[in-house]
Order: structure tokens, then C-alpha cells, then sequence
């Protein structure tokens, strides 16, 4: 039996699930948090909370995954080292998700555009399909893209922190979808997990979409309204 625990922490939602057992992909248990708390302040002694919940031991936990980005600089990276230093602690194997496909997967929705605020008038952007036998498929690369130049897919439902800035959309099926996003991180492992797709704990790294993600908002604008005038 394999036994997964999955960290999210890209975006204002903080969240951890456990799967006691992939087999059983279904029966799963999670906490969240929506306050502005971050770090190992809320994670670790989540982590410990859920898996008391599901009844395991650190030792059961075969598999940890975690939200790589894109999103918040300190949010990805506190998922990525937390991640990593359980995976070694534990010799467990460790994947990383793309925090967008997680999102996807966690809404259950047949066609979904993902859409995350990523300030500066922009957003983080992908498309993905449910196929007929459930499978997830992407439809679009995940990218950055300017609010002003987002055109929603046909028949695309919108979710996440974006999406009320592009198009009138249902908050209460972003939430929704936020409230399992560490889960749908698991549902992305357990297909890479399927698949042989191992993140190696040495060089493990967040995903950034901007190039320029270690800049300030400030050194970010700045620069941006050079290249408007260039």
C-alpha cells in the first residue's frame, strides 16, 4: 500500500492532503487555510494534524508531492523545501505538480481555463479537458499572460484568483476548487506516479513562468513601463 501527502502553498490558500492509500484515490483528508499565514507557522503542524486524522504514521508515507508554481515567490518555495526536506526525512520518492493542473484536476470539471492573479496585470494561465474515461488533459501550456490579452476557451468554465478579473465567474467554484487543491496535487502525483515521473530531491526547483520572479513588485512595474515607452 502506498500512502501519499500533498503540500499547496502557490497562491492565498495553504493546504495539505493525505491519501492513506493511492488505491483508494477517493478516501482522502485535508486541512486549509485561507488566513494570511505562511511558512512552517501553519504547514508542519498541519501536516501533522491530517495525518493523525488519516491514521498515519510519518513512516507509512510512501510518496510526497507538492505544488511547484507558478505563483506566490514565498509560497512555492516553502512547498518545494518542506517537500524536500520530507521526502529525504522520510526516503520517500517526491513529485512535483503544476500548481494549475492541481487547480484543474481538484475542480472536476469537464473543461476548465485556470486563471491565478499574478499582479502586475497579469495572469498565470492554462487550459485542460476531462477526457470520457475521467483522464485530465491539458489543452494549453501554463503561461503568463496580460489580463487585457486572456481570451477564456469555448465553453471553458473559469476558476481561480484571476477569473473575476477577466469575466464574471462563479466564486463559489473557485472556492470549491481551492478547498481540494492540495488534492488535486495528489491526483497529479499519483498519474506521474503511474507514469515513473520522480522529481529528484537534489535539484528539485519551483516552477516560475516570470523570468523575473526575484525582483520587487516595484523592480517588476518599473521595468515594465520601460518596455511600454521602448
Amino acid at each position: 500500500m502506498q500512502t501519499l501527502l500533498a503540500i499547496e502553498c502557490s497562491s492565498h490558500v495553504n493546504a495539505v492532503a493525505c491519501i492513506a492509500n493511492i488505491d483508494r484515490p477517493d478516501e482522502w483528508v485535508g486541512e486549509i487555510s485561507r488566513e494570511e499565514v505562511k511558512g512552517s507557522a501553519w504547514l508542519l503542524p498541519a501536516i501533522e494534524r491530517v495525518l493523525a486524522t488519516a491514521g498515519v504514521r510519518k513512516t507509512d508515507v510512501t510518496v510526497v508531492a507538492f505544488g511547484a508554481g507558478p505563483g506566490s515567490f514565498t509560497g512555492v518555495r516553502t512547498a518545494c523545501a518542506t517537500a524536500q526536506a520530507l521526502a529525504y526525512s522520510w526516503n520517500a520518492p517526491l513529485i512535483a505538480a503544476d500548481c494549475l493542473e492541481a487547480l484543474a484536476e481538484a475542480s472536476g470539471l469537464a473543461q476548465v481555463d485556470v486563471v491565478l492573479d499574478a499582479r502586475l496585470n497579469e495572469l498565470y494561465a492554462a487550459s485542460f479537458a476531462t477526457s470520457p474515461s475521467g483522464e485530465l488533459i491539458r489543452i494549453s501550456p501554463t503561461a503568463l499572460v496580460a489580463t487585457n490579452m486572456f481570451a477564456a476557451s469555448d465553453g471553458a468554465t473559469l476558476v481561480g484568483s484571476g477569473a473575476h478579473l477577466v469575466a464574471s465567474a462563479s466564486a463559489e467554484t473557485t472556492i470549491a476548487a481551492e478547498d481540494r487543491w492540495a488534492y488535486g496535487v495528489a491526483r497529479v502525483a499519483i498519474a506521474k506516479l503511474a507514469r515513473g515521473e520522480f522529481t529528484d530531491p537534489k535539484s528539485v526547483e519551483p516552477l516560475y513562468v516570470r523570468n523575473n520572479v526575484a525582483q520587487t513588485e516595484a523592480q517588476r512595474a518599473a521595468n515594465a513601463l520601460t518596455e511600454s515607452r521602448a
